[in-house]
């Protein structure tokens, strides 16, 4: 007679090694996403200085900054601040994930641009919502202040204001 020795895994050694390869999966899909936060944070700084020195070449040009009838948000495939592109950028960049929400809203992922224009185009302000809870450029905690020749009003809630604590605001002059 004869005997064959076991060769194989068992059931429990099988699942135990699922297990584990289903962890390691979790966390580096974790680490994954919250590089692709933090890369889509940074793009929106990089954007907003881009448009940041547009603007200011514009100002130096026309003695203004560009004026819109109302706030304009980003869209894909557009110029959405007037005058700055191709003069003064290529193309105006637009929200990494930009689903054409306002960032005042709670999910909102677009560039919003306000030229102030009840100040004479003196001044504009850009905000964006950033996706990194612990970013320090995040609303709540610079507490932002929006531009006003009377007073220096914040934009945070804590501060009081009105933006939601994720904003990235970047005010000029």
């Amino acid at each position: 007679m004869i005997h064959f020795k076991n060769k194989g895994f068992t059931l429990i050694e099988l699942l135990v090694v699922i297990a584990i390869i289903g962890l390691l999966a979790s966390i580096v899909l974790v680490s994954v996403n919250k590089a692709r936060i933090k890369a889509r944070d940074t793009r929106r700084k990089a954007d907003f200085h881009q448009i940041q020195l547009a603007l200011e070449m514009y100002y130096d040009d026309n003695g203004h900054y560009p004026m819109v009838v109302t706030q304009v948000l980003s869209t894909a495939g557009s110029s959405w601040i007037p005058g700055l592109s191709p003069g003064y950028i290529s193309a105006v960049p637009v929200d990494p994930i930009n689903n054409g929400t306002s960032p005042w809203s709670g999910n909102g992922y677009a560039y919003w641009y306000d030229d102030n224009a009840h100040y004479g185009g003196k001044n504009y302000d850009l905000v964006a919502i950033l996706e990194a809870p612990n970013d320090s450029d995040r609303c709540e905690v610079k507490c932002w202040k929006w531009f006003d020749p009377n007073q220096n009003r914040p934009w945070c809630p804590q501060c009081p204001g009105g933006a939601p604590y994720s904003a990235y605001i970047y005010t000029g002059r």
